[in-house]
């Protein structure tokens, strides 16, 4: 039988370059090209970083899983990013938001805004060599497909010559970790899940019957379940 193993993946095999309050304040930038200064550029980043979460946050839980079955995936990030320039007092015509918020959209699903961790490649080129499948399984939106495709980690025309065998995401199935993961283990019977979050990806794996493998990347964190500090941590767990 196939050896299939999921991982996640903001956190575990990519991640937002610099930073989120960065990105955001290189594409409004780009369309108000020196209209800050350094001192704003400092306020408005801390200010980005700040706040993301939290309208991450109340967003999913008005509208679960980016907005799947409801207003769907656009709207939902642009009301997010509506929210995230309000409460930075970033102030803008109707229009012009829209032009920002279009570009920002999309930038967010590219390679421009994420990176693989430096481990990433030769940590998956060494399963695929040893015939381990690997199912991505995430709570992102369906965006998640072209970051990976233009990273050159998944080739959606082609799954069996990729790096990943499948990207599952919670906006595809309507259902977030851990019942996203209950769903990947019928389908592909996984061996263990790798990720960064405690609650989503260790608890929710243990607790739909699957091995959690939990990636500490900044170490310190105390878990009752295997910890790894980089992603080459998984080569010494399998069996």
């Amino acid at each position: 039988m196939k050896r299939v193993i999921s991982l996640d993946s903001t956190g575990t095999l990519v991640k937002i370059s610099n930073s989120v309050g960065y990105q955001y304040l290189r594409i409004l930038e780009s369309f108000f090209p020196g209209a800050l200064s350094d001192r704003d550029r400092k306020i408005l980043t801390h200010q980005f970083n700040k706040n993301f979460p939290l309208h991450y946050k109340d967003s999913m839980k008005q509208d679960p899983n980016f907005g799947y079955g409801s207003i769907g995936c656009y709207a939902w990030w642009k009301g997010l990013v509506r929210e995230l320039y309000l409460s930075s007092n970033i102030d803008m015509k109707d229009y012009q938001f829209s032009y920002v918020f279009d570009d920002t959209y999309h930038q967010f699903r590219s390679a421009k805004c994420w990176e693989p961790f430096p481990e990433t490649v030769p940590v998956l080129k060494d399963l695929k060599s040893r015939d381990i499948d690997v199912v991505v399984t995430s709570d992102f939106d369906q965006g998640l497909v072209n970051i990976l495709h233009q990273h050159g980690l998944f080739d959606p025309r082609d799954p069996s010559k990729s790096l990943i065998k499948e990207v599952i995401t919670s906006y595809e199935y309507g259902v977030a970790k851990p019942e996203l993961l209950k769903l990947v283990k019928e389908k592909w019977d996984i061996e263990f899940h790798v990720g960064d979050s405690l609650g989503r990806d260790v608890s929710g794996a243990a607790n739909v019957g699957v091995r959690p493998i939990f990636l500490d990347r900044k170490g310190g964190v105390s878990c009752d379940h295997i910890s790894i500090d980089n992603l080459t941590g998984i080569i010494d767990h399998l069996d």
